[in-house]
């Protein structure tokens, strides 16, 4: 299936996302920070990040300006899950392609992963 990076501070809803993801076949790589997910970023080159945007260390806005300023990262789908008030407000700002509003059901969750995921690959 696909390489997918998960980038949220909390722990529990991380674990949660990422097992999910695996059981659907996926190889998924976590960040709870901003600054571990550029790392990832760079280094695992992931087909679809799922983004929050409040994080410690460096935010998801400063991750995602990186992803859409980096000519082989501009590709990257980006998917934001977020509890700001401001989100897809901020999301479509920054260029992300999707946006879910926390707190997501695991089937919303999963069903935008897989859209963005058969929109990303080649006809």
């Amino acid at each position: 299936m696909a390489v997918l990076l998960v980038i949220e501070d909390d722990t529990e809803l991380q674990r949660m996302i990422r097992l999910v993801l695996e059981k659907r076949g996926h190889q998924v790589y976590t960040a709870e920070n901003g600054v571990e997910a550029l790392y990832q970023v760079n280094a695992f080159r992931p087909a679809l990040i799922i983004l929050d945007l409040m994080m410690p260390l460096a935010s998801g806005e400063a991750v995602l300006e990186h992803i859409r300023s980096t000519h082989e990262l501009r590709g990257t789908r980006v998917l934001v899950v977020s509890a700001l008030p401001t989100a897809h407000q901020l999301a479509e700002q920054l260029g992300a392609d999707d946006v879910l509003q926390k707190p997501v059901e695991v089937a919303t969750l999963v069903a935008h992963v897989e859209e963005l995921l058969r929109q990303a690959e080649p006809e």
